[in-house]
């Protein structure tokens, strides 16, 4: 089977997750290519159509695979007068950051004739109005994600041992990541006086140095005002880490009933702090790869998802 990932390349590079599932499907046995789209913007994403139908018609690909839906009507409108069926990956900023995004997606998918849909939570088919869509999270790489020495991770990176540290696995100006309420819950448990915590955010953080960061922390936050499914979390996950998150994406699900990681109700700061206390007093590893393997999300379990629904897309 042969299959072709069209992504966003306008940072020079394919983004790690849409690179990790690929990789993954290959280990299974699929021959995957990729398509970077470069350039911004309408006019950019349209200089792309003849580069990308002229590599579509010579590759002879099985299925197209787009990722975010801007991809997908690239994609769809390269793939005019031919016959190689596309399935697309709704990746969760492509409906969320705008109301209009889902009636979009809508109209894309008919007009196009999307093979399949697939979305990252529960929540995310709730919000873009398709129930025919196929809820398949990312999965995560277990061989490169998995738990490390905490002190040696943390002496690894420089961190002061003796204190206590907390990451938030996101550029702190990505807004909707909402570093405000990890910086003032943070800040609202320092005042108490019991320990020296520090607040890491992960910024030019090279893709294979990430466990390294998870490991050390202390507990892993990400107060989102909305996600996908966030790679994050179940990152955090394979490594054992104490997680708090808000209710947003399938945060939830994912967590819920692991010990030592909590989902807030609200975005109050002090639910969130007094969340925070409760897993840094935790203070030791979690059971959090063990839900991931449960709940099928290791990515050798979703590869083999994506190439049932290839298989399905091409009978």
């Amino acid at each position: 089977m042969k299959i072709l990932f069209v992504s966003s390349g306008k940072k020079g590079t394919i983004n790690p997750i849409i690179r990790n599932q690929g990789e993954s499907l290959r280990r299974a046995g699929v021959e995957v290519g990729f398509y970077m789209v470069s350039g911004r913007g309408i006019k950019g994403y349209l200089r792309n159509i003849k580069p990308l139908r002229e590599q579509i018609k010579l590759g002879k690909y099985d299925v197209i695979h787009a990722h975010y839906a801007f991809c997908a009507y690239l994609a769809g409108l390269a793939l005019t007068g031919l016959h190689t069926p596309m399935v697309v990956s709704l990746m969760g900023s492509d409906i969320w950051e705008h109301k209009w995004y889902p009636l979009v997606v809508r109209m894309a998918a008919r007009l196009n004739s999307w093979r399949a849909v697939i979305v990252k939570s529960q929540e995310m088919r709730s919000r873009v109005g398709m129930t025919q869509a196929i809820v398949v999270p990312n999965g995560v790489d277990m061989e490169r994600f998995k738990e490390l020495d905490r002190k040696e991770c943390q002496t690894q990176l420089g961190w002061k041992c003796q204190n206590k540290h907390v990451l938030f696995p996101a550029d702190p100006f990505t807004a909707r990541k909402n570093w405000p309420l990890a910086e003032s819950a943070v800040a609202r448990l320092n005042a108490l006086g019991k320990c020296m915590i520090e607040l890491h955010g992960m910024v030019g953080v090279k893709n294979e140095d990430t466990p390294i960061m998870y490991n050390a922390a202390d507990a892993v936050v990400l107060p989102s005002f909305y996600e996908g499914s966030a790679n994050a979390v179940k990152e955090a996950m394979a490594c054992n880490e104490p997680i708090v998150t808000t209710d947003m994406g399938d945060c939830r699900e994912r967590i819920e009933g692991v010990e030592g990681c909590y989902v807030a109700n609200t975005y109050e700061v002090e639910e969130f702090a007094e969340l925070l206390k409760e897993a840094l007093l935790y203070g030791k590893k979690t059971k959090g790869r063990d839900r991931l393997v449960a709940d099928g999300i290791a990515d050798y379990q979703v590869a083999d998802r994506l190439i049932k629904i290839y298989e399905d897309t091409i009978k």
